[in-house]
C-alpha cells in the first residue's frame, strides 16, 4: 500500500501523468482479493483518506472511491479468482473506470470536474498492468510467507 501510495503522489513528466494507472486502486484490488477479510473496506477507506492528504484534494474522494473498489473486491473476490489472468484484467479494467467515474463525480459535485478523453486511459492501463502488478505482489506475498 506504501507503494501505492508513492506512485500516486510520485510528479510525472507531461503527457505522461495521464497515462498513470490508479496505482493505489490496483494494490486495493489485489489485496482485498488476496485477504478479503482481512484487507478490506477498512484499508481501503483509510489509504483512501491519506491519498486525499497527501493529493491536496477534496477530503474523502479517494476514500470513497477506493472504499467502493475494495467493496465491489470483496464481494466478488470467489468469482474473480476463478477468472483466468486476461478475464482479471478485464475486470479491473471495469472497477478502475468505475474508481474514475467516482473521481469525476465528486469532481463535478465541487465544480471541478474536466471532462477530457484522458480520463479513459488509467482504467486501460490499469487493466494491462494488471498481470505483471499481480505477479509482482504474488511474489512479494510468498517472499512475507503470507500464502
Amino acid at each position: 500500500m506504501l507503494v501505492g501510495l508513492s506512485l500516486e503522489v510520485t510528479p510525472l513528466p507531461g503527457g505522461a501523468a495521464a497515462w498513470a494507472p490508479p496505482w493505489l486502486a490496483l494494490a486495493v484490488i489485489y489485496w482485498s482479493l488476496a485477504y478479503p477479510r482481512r484487507y478490506g473496506l477498512g484499508l481501503a477507506w483509510s489509504s483512501g483518506l491519506v491519498l486525499d492528504v497527501l493529493k491536496g484534494g477534496l477530503l474523502g474522494q479517494h476514500a470513497l472511491a477506493l472504499t467502493v473498489v475494495a467493496l465491489i473486491a470483496v464481494r466478488f473476490h470467489l468469482r474473480f479468482r476463478l477468472f483466468p489472468i486476461w478475464q482479471q484484467a478485464g475486470m479491473v479494467g471495469l472497477v478502475a473506470a468505475i474508481h474514475e467515474f467516482l473521481i469525476f463525480w465528486v469532481d463535478g459535485l465541487a465544480g471541478e470536474a474536466e471532462l477530457s478523453w484522458q480520463r479513459l486511459i488509467p482504467p486501460v492501463t490499469a487493466a494491462l498492468l494488471w498481470p505483471p502488478a499481480t505477479a509482482v505482489l504474488d511474489r512479494f506475498r510468498r517472499w512475507l510467507g503470507m500464502g
